[in-house]
């Protein structure tokens, strides 16, 4: 055997007898010597509670203690050869005293004396395992804090990032619903609502265009100041930081999916609604009115209203009311609800408003769909005025 050979068994023993310093490690090997224990049943035999100290005691009755093929601890043939040994040195110690005979106790009197010695020194060493072990188990302890608030952390920004997530599907099925929304063609005189036979009239309200598009305005999950007096930011999309050095840009004030350009608009969150945008002008006239064409003809006296939004220059003037329709992959209308809290410069959809002859003017209408299951888009004149006699 080369010197090389007796320092690794000089090693060897030296972790065996590390192992069976500490009286924690000795009552594991005899509770495995019983039956396979899974690693709660170990805890719960020995009367240990913490998962970090068990951890910490199997770690060193390494190459003692092994897992069988269902995952449970038990002793290896090394770890029985050494609990074997401790057995023999308790049986010993404990079978000396109870020696009566005179003969006997003189003839074992050298190794009473040496078991003592030895238990003195393993009583000296373990004092001092016990010390260094108190040491190992507190800093153990800190670690375990530490990691804890790790987790708790990682488990946050999991928390954030799943919600993000969740906004970023419900943007991207808002996009799909407009990418598959087909608005009327533009150019037309609009129709008056259909009735329950489906009849309608055609009127000389031009629809000279319309658009549509989401506004969806979430609560981000993170703790931002997004307008901090002193860092003047000037705009409102910010780049929010994310783990591993990553970012992503979001808005204050939400985003806009779909041609918005143009119609103005002020949002005030809440659920996503559905703007859509009509531009429409009145190309009825004085002879339309009744010098020499059917008086019955839908124009009116000009009146003058104390808000800017229904004053006009023109003789003749009528009061329009638009109404749409949302229709479904199936065919059939999609229910709506007028979005509440919107502010808007111009007229609001569903209400009447007033257009002067050869007059053009911007409608928003802002709704709440019951479904984004959204194929169509119709626009109708549901009230228009008649001339006044």
């Amino acid at each position: 055997m080369t010197g090389s050979d007796n320092v690794e068994e000089d090693r060897r023993r030296a972790e065996v007898f590390d192992a069976l310093s500490h009286p924690t490690r000795i009552m594991i090997l005899k509770a495995l010597s019983e039956e396979a224990l899974g690693f709660a049943d170990l805890k719960k035999k020995t009367g240990i509670e913490s998962s970090g100290h068990m951890q910490h005691h199997l770690s060193k009755l390494s190459g003692l203690v092994k897992t069988d093929e269902y995952g449970k601890y038990i002793l290896s043939d090394q770890g029985k050869d050494a609990l074997l040994s401790v057995e023999t040195v308790e049986k010993t110690a404990q079978s000396a005293p109870k020696k009566n005979e005179k003969s006997k106790f003189f003839n074992n009197s050298f190794l009473l004396k040496s078991a003592v010695v030895a238990l003195a020194l393993l009583l000296m060493a373990t004092s001092i395992l016990v010390a260094y072990e108190y040491s190992q188990t507190s800093s153990l302890q800190n670690s375990i804090s530490e990691q804890d608030n790790l987790i708790t952390q990682l488990n946050s920004t999991e928390q954030q990032r799943d919600t993000l997530i969740t906004q970023l599907d419900t943007a991207l099925n808002l996009t799909q619903s407009r990418l598959d929304l087909i608005l009327p063609k533009s150019s037309q005189y609009l129709t008056t609502l259909p009735d329950s036979n489906g009849a309608f009239n055609t009127t000389k309200i031009f629809l000279e265009s319309s658009s549509a598009w989401f506004h969806y305005e979430p609560v981000y999950p993170f703790n931002i100041t997004w307008f901090n007096p002193t860092t003047h930011y000037g705009s409102s999309v910010q780049m929010v930081p994310l783990t591993n050095n990553q970012s992503i840009p979001l808005s204050f004030y939400g985003w806009n999916i779909g041609d918005s350009a143009k119609y103005e608009y002020e949002g005030t969150g809440g659920p996503s609604y559905l703007m859509i945008g009509v531009t429409v002008r009145n190309d009825y006239t004085a002879f339309d009115a009744g010098n020499g064409s059917d008086p019955t003809a839908p124009i009116g006296n000009l009146t003058i209203l104390s808000s800017p939004l229904y004053q006009s220059t023109s003789t003749y003037i009528s009061y329009v009311n638009l109404t749409v329709r949302l229709i479904s992959q199936n065919g059939s209308v999609i229910p709506t609800d007028q979005a509440n809290g919107i502010q808007s410069p111009t007229q609001r959809g569903a209400e009447s408003f007033p257009l002067a002859s050869n007059e053009t003017k911007q409608v928003v209408f802002y709704l709440y769909p019951s479904s984004l299951n959204v194929k169509g888009l119709e626009i109708y004149i549901s009230y228009l005025s008649s001339v006044s006699p």
